[in-house]
């Protein structure tokens, strides 16, 4: 923490950032239109028998002395038919095109700062040569990549490189992970920054904090410690907008997102300090609640603040669940370290698990014979929006000894890192956790739906049966 200057930063764009991510964006779209025509043209002088360089003519006099024939110019008696049944083919297929860890950045370059040494090291986990094997082949071996992998982004300029892949392939999407790095900025290479330890318990000091340094402008351009953080999640959101299809013309329905069937949605926060970081501004409660409002299921988020900044963040955060949503937060699952690559950290259970706007007041009459939830809900009643559809309810969990009707069952994973997902029951008062065992120490907590304090002994024994 810095000692001579105000330690909260302030939340803005870079211009320098965004002048660079402007310049190379419209040059990689010229590099794609200008190797399709440059693969185009290879194809007719191929086909002419044309050498367009030294190493293409001794393909072709290679070509010629073993009367090699492609597959475009062998006929379909010449192929034959194929030597495995087309299940074979399609189980190889989907093991040659499946990866066991996520799928950074698909579609842009990678940025070695937001990659972990292991990830650096991993090289290709698809064999996706395979592709290129036939036309028919390709078409199906792009159906079970783009459905049978996780994707991780790590800028917000490839959420919206993304958009670039047909839609037929973006719609089967459920579930992506953004890994935001808060990145921090400076005019002033004198002044140091830390991470507290706090960060995560794995750490037993501050780290030096990575700033980037920038020159210093006129006096009316505000300087000093600058953070792009809370307004990258909003890039990262926006980047989800629909995205521009020449081929609908239908003008009485909006266009769909650009993922479609998003329910889940990770967000790994990276070096968000609870002492730096400023509250998140009208952006992000407008992104967040509002134009993307009611469309998940369940959002995970790790690295989130123990800070006021990160409580309203996190309620803010909320509003993108549907009615009955799931959300989950856990410890920090990464953590940027000065001049070095992303460093992994450890991680156990979720720290908090709730469901969102979970009573709905219509219900009220299945708790009329116990007064004390007549008089909690007279004063108190959480009430659900109601306008957008609620989150699909999940089947086959266990029987509950409480009352069937005051427990919402959510299939939450067993720790932060983990796909195994194990029954929990939420309560549909306050959306908290709860268990079989009813007694509950006489303490207060935190209600999530409203941000006021009540009793734990009232918000669990009220839903007795």
């Amino acid at each position: 923490m810095a000692s001579d200057v105000d330690p909260q930063a302030w939340e803005c764009r870079d211009k320098d950032d965004q002048a660079k991510t402007a310049y190379h964006s419209p040059l990689r779209n010229t590099n794609r239109i200008l190797a399709e025509e440059n693969m185009r043209l290879k194809k007719l002088l191929r086909e002419n028998g044309i050498a367009w360089s030294p190493v293409a003519q001794a393909h072709l006099n290679s070509s010629r002395s073993t009367k090699r024939h492609t597959r475009s110019s062998m006929t379909s008696k010449d192929l034959g038919r194929p030597q495995f049944p087309m299940e074979i083919i399609l189980r190889v297929l989907k093991f040659a095109l499946t990866s066991q860890y996520p799928i950074i950045d698909p579609l842009s370059t990678l940025t070695s700062a937001n990659l972990t040494d292991k990830e650096k090291s991993r090289g290709n986990q698809v064999a996706i040569h395979f592709l290129a094997t036939c036309k028919a082949l390709r078409v199906e071996g792009l159906r079970i990549f783009w459905t049978s992998n996780d994707f991780v982004f790590t800028t917000p300029q490839a959420v919206r490189q993304f958009a670039d892949l047909d839609s037929q392939y973006r719609a089967s999407i459920a579930h992506v992970t953004f890994r935001v790095i808060a990145t921090y900025y400076d005019e002033s290479t004198n002044r140091k920054h830390t991470l507290e330890s706090t960060y995560h318990h794995s750490m037993s000091r501050q780290s030096k904090l990575k700033v980037h340094v920038r020159p210093r402008e006129t006096p009316l351009v505000r300087g000093g410690l600058r953070s792009y953080a809370w307004t990258q999640i909003v890039d990262f959101l926006t980047g989800l907008r629909a995205p521009y299809d020449p081929k609908m013309h239908q003008k009485s329905v909006p266009r769909p997102k650009l993922l479609p069937s998003l329910g889940s949605l990770r967000l790994d926060l990276v070096n968000f300090s609870e002492n730096i970081l400023p509250f998140s501004g009208s952006e992000f409660h407008d992104v967040a609640s509002h134009e993307f409002g009611c469309s998940l299921n369940e959002i995970q988020i790790t690295g989130m603040p123990a800070a006021a900044s990160g409580l309203k963040a996190g309620a803010e955060l909320s509003g993108l669940l549907k009615d009955e949503g799931l959300y989950l937060e856990g410890d920090a699952a990464f953590h940027a370290v000065c001049n070095r690559s992303l460093r992994s950290l450890p991680g156990e259970v979720w720290n908090v698990s709730r469901v969102v706007r979970a009573y709905d007041e219509d219900d009220e009459d299945i708790w009329s014979d116990i007064e004390s939830q007549e008089d909690f809900f007279m004063h108190h009643n959480h009430t659900k929006i109601g306008i957008m559809p609620a989150a699909p309810p999940e089947f086959g969990h266990p029987q509950s000894s409480r009352h069937e009707d005051s427990v919402i069952w959510k299939r939450v994973p067993i720790s932060r890192d983990s796909k195994v997902r194990d029954w929990v029951q939420f309560c549909r008062y306050g959306g908290q956790e709860v268990k079989d065992d009813k007694s509950t120490p006489d303490e207060e907590v935190y209600c999530p739906n409203c941000g006021e304090i009540h009793e734990a002994s009232v918000m669990s024994d009220s839903d007795e049966d």
